[in-house]
């Protein structure tokens, strides 16, 4: 800043007086501002694409999502189609099995073990078209195909036949069955069909879960809407004293497919199908469904359905209530085959089938008790007590079981020392490679998928059967009967036989034997406490083993070696001392009796074998 003066007469002073100023920019205007600015500018720049990419993105992920979604969904109902018309297809050739089937029954022509085995037929054969018609009701619901369609009838009336049908079931399971109904049999609209297939589902899940000696209530009440007057609500109660649902798994019960119990040793069979059905059957009539249970008590249903009363549609077809329950809907009583007389000699092959499903159970005892004498037991935890106690030759087991599982039976029957001997045979419905791998790994001898085919089952049981009793007489021919040859009178080459045995227990028997030979008081109550067993297990298992029974085998074993050590030089009392016969008089004597010729002879004889 540069001042310079002028006087009074404007003459301007040649010197000036001066001042350096140095004015600073402001703080937006300096250059790391603009840096800044610029750096702003940029993000903004960047922000801006990287949302406008990012929205492009979401949009073409939305988009195919959309696609993906539309091409689930017709593939969804490609495979629901597929379904609905393939099950479908499984209505014709099962109607011609049930009408043939109903047509024999009919004629009266068959003896009485062919009309149960019908009867057997027929009972599955309505159980395979319930499940059928399950699954396409859930295929009716899924495409929203399924309508209500009332009709006209007394409630009290049909509620009634239909636990009617249920009688012979709970008769045969020693259940009580009970049904009462506040209301008088007046007639309302309602739908049959649905309310059939749900007090279906629900009667026959009270009396599945209900043990012999229970019982089940169906209590029915109706009660008019406070509200609307043309509607009246059905209120049907299904109380059981069954093992009840576990709190946890109470929200879960109306789920698809869903099941309490989903383990391999699960006690009662099913699909997880038909509460999810009910469910979704209520719902669509309108109605509603609560549960009560508590476990080891029992459980409790109550279903609220609504009715209208006839004058809402005077036209709507009657509900036909038959005076006999169909046999579609009852469920009929366990046949008892009978086809053939069970053998009963004891020389003949003891076979065990432990199978939960009584008809199949019954069916394969029968059908089998013309060649094998037969026990049965109806879970894991029954089979193996028998198998402990009775030593069949095979047992035939299913996997899925109450108890234990076949997996498990089968493991504990290769396991342990009394029962290692049992041949087991695997009878499942699990085909798949990795179930017969288990099965076989447990130790199974075979594996034989249902569907099975019977004259395949008995082919398979038949060469179990020649097979044990091949290394039946392989064990018996090697031990029970005497050496023929000098060099079997060496104890090495007596061990080595021994130690070469494949079966344990065998090795471990003739292993006491040798060890214990020269001991008057070697008797089978001593071997059988030897061996941790009873006496009747020790012969039960010997018979299995070697067909011959513990007195049998200890002579049998003394003789074998009395006729070594003679060969070895010892004479006839010093080898009755060694075999631990108490007399020489008694060991010449039963010498002879197996021999035919005493201790003297056969040296002498052998002697001149020998010179020869």
């Amino acid at each position: 800043f540069r001042v310079k003066a002028a006087n009074s007469d404007g003459i301007w002073h040649e010197k000036e007086a001066s001042v350096r100023l140095l004015i600073r920019s402001p703080w937006w205007a300096t250059g790391w501002a603009y840096g800044l600015y610029a750096l702003l500018a940029g993000g903004a720049v960047w922000g801006f694409i990287r949302f406008y990419t990012s929205r492009i993105q979401q949009q073409q992920a939305m988009k195919l999502s959309r696609r993906e979604a539309e091409q689930l969904k017709a593939v969804d109902e490609l495979k629901t189609r597929f379904f609905s018309n393939i099950t479908h297809e499984f209505r014709t050739p099962l109607s011609l099995i049930m009408s043939p089937v109903e047509k024999l029954l009919r004629d009266n022509r068959f003896d009485e073990p062919t009309q149960q085995t019908l009867a057997l037929v027929q009972r599955n054969a309505h159980q395979l078209l319930r499940l059928i018609n399950q699954l396409l009701d859930l295929a009716k619901l899924e495409a929203h195909h399924m309508v209500v369609s009332p009709m006209r009838g007394g409630i009290t009336e049909f509620v009634g036949h239909l636990t009617e049908s249920f009688r012979p079931l709970a008769d045969q399971k020693w259940i009580t069955l009970t049904y009462s109904a506040d209301e008088p049999a007046e007639e309302y609209l309602f739908d049959a069909d649905k309310w059939e297939k749900i007090l279906f589902n629900l009667l026959s899940n009270a009396l599945k879960f209900t043990g012999s000696g229970g019982s089940v209530t169906v209590t029915l009440s109706i009660n008019p809407d406070p509200v609307a007057t043309d509607v009246s609500w059905v209120s049907i109660c299904i109380a059981d004293s069954g093992i009840g649902i576990p709190p946890e798994n109470l929200p879960h019960i109306f789920d698809r497919f869903y099941q309490v119990d989903a383990s391999h040793t699960r006690a009662y069979e099913g699909t997880g199908i038909g509460l999810s059905l009910v469910n979704e059957l209520v719902g669509l009539v309108g109605g509603s469904i609560r549960v009560e249970s508590q476990p080891g008590v029992g459980t409790t249903f109550r279903v609220l359905l609504p009715v209208q009363p006839t004058s809402a549609n005077p036209e709507a077809p009657t509900v036909i209530v038959p005076d006999k329950a169909p046999s579609t809907t009852a469920p009929l009583p366990t046949v008892v085959f009978s086809d053939s007389e069970p053998v009963a000699d004891s020389q003949t092959p003891l076979l065990l089938v432990v199978e939960d499903n009584a008809d199949l159970r019954n069916f394969l005892v029968s059908s089998l008790s013309a060649d094998y004498r037969m026990l049965q037991a109806a879970d894991g935890e029954a089979g193996w007590h028998l198998t402990r106690t009775e030593l069949p030759d095979i047992v035939v087991s299913d996997v899925m079981m109450p108890g234990i599982d076949g997996y498990e039976l089968t493991h504990r029957i290769k396991t342990h020392p009394d029962t290692d001997h049992i041949a087991v045979v695997i009878l499942s419905a699990k085909a798949a490679h990795h179930s017969l791998m288990e099965g076989l790994q447990e130790g199974a001898d075979d594996y034989v998928s249902k569907p099975f085919h019977l004259d395949e089952l008995q082919l398979r049981l038949r060469n179990l059967i020649s097979r044990q009793q091949k290394l039946r007489d392989q064990y018996r021919q090697q031990f029970a009967l005497p050496g023929r040859s000098r060099s079997s009178v060496d104890s090495p080459h007596t061990t080595s036989r021994i130690n070469g045995l494949e079966d344990v227990f065998l090795r471990r028997v003739y292993e006491l034997l040798e060890n214990h030979l020269n001991d008057p008081a070697l008797t089978v109550d001593w071997l059988a406490d030897a061996l941790a067993m009873s006496g009747k297990t020790l012969h039960r298992k010997l018979h299995s083993v070697i067909q011959l029974n513990p007195h049998e085998l200890i002579r049998y074993y003394r003789l074998r070696k009395a006729a070594d050590l003679l060969r070895a030089g010892h004479s006839p009392s010093q080898t009755a001392s060694l075999t631990g016969f108490k007399t020489p008089s008694y060991f010449t004597a039963v010498f002879k009796e197996y021999y035919h010729k005493t201790p003297t002879e056969f040296i002498q004889d052998d002697s001149g074998m020998n010179r020869a």
